[in-house]
């Protein structure tokens, strides 16, 4: 009896001479994202409501961990389809890799609509662009520095944006046609004959 007792206690005794330091407690429906090294800082995307895609929302949270207490930074409610698919990768040619949180599609899947948050180690933030979640299909075109977006449609087109100072999205000029098939040379020649065309509006536009 005194042998069961003390296999009992004895792990909670030590238990208080070696505490395990708290990290955060992920939900059943939520993924935890981590923007900087330190893994203190967390992006959560969770507490979704509704089955259906059409009106299903998410609870984004942007929160610092330290100790036993978390410090939430912002949180937002945003549209999300289905999942909580999110990816890594440089969208303002900084070289810091910002997040990309899936909001869901459109034309029967062929565009892909994403949520952007660009990432700030240095002053541990990350924010949202305004308005990104409208491109479909977006790629970063890091010779030029801009943000494509290439929409399916009855007849595919281009469009050409830049992310301002202030973390806005800038568009440059008309979208054009893909009437070319993506040929890389081609479309090289269109960014630039675009931006040359537009360079001092999106100057003064900054």
């Amino acid at each position: 009896m005194q042998k069961h007792w003390l296999s009992i206690t004895l792990p909670l005794w030590l238990s208080f001479f070696n505490p395990v330091q708290a990290q955060p407690k992920q939900t059943t429906d939520g993924k935890y994202l981590y923007p900087f090294n330190d893994r203190s800082y967390v992006l959560a995307i969770g507490n979704c409501n509704r089955k259906q895609p059409e009106d299903r929302t998410c609870e984004i949270r942007f929160f610092h961990q330290k100790a036993n207490a978390q410090t939430t930074i912002w949180k937002e409610n945003l549209s999300i389809q289905y999942g909580q698919e999110a990816k890594k990768t440089d969208f303002n040619g900084d070289g810091v890799a910002d997040f990309l949180i899936m909001k869901g599609t459109g034309a029967r899947g062929s565009n892909e609509l994403f949520y952007l948050f660009l990432t700030d180690p240095k002053a541990k933030k990350l924010v949202k662009v305004k308005g990104f979640e409208e491109l479909p299909n977006p790629t970063y075109y890091p010779k030029h520095k801009v943000v494509l977006s290439y929409s399916f449609a009855g007849k595919n087109y281009y469009s050409i944006y830049r992310i301002g100072k202030q973390n806005q999205l800038l568009k440059i000029g008309n979208a054009f046609e893909d009437s070319f098939d993506g040929d890389e040379k081609i479309l090289n020649a269109k960014i630039e004959a675009t931006l040359k065309q537009h360079q001092i509006d999106t100057k003064k536009s900054k």
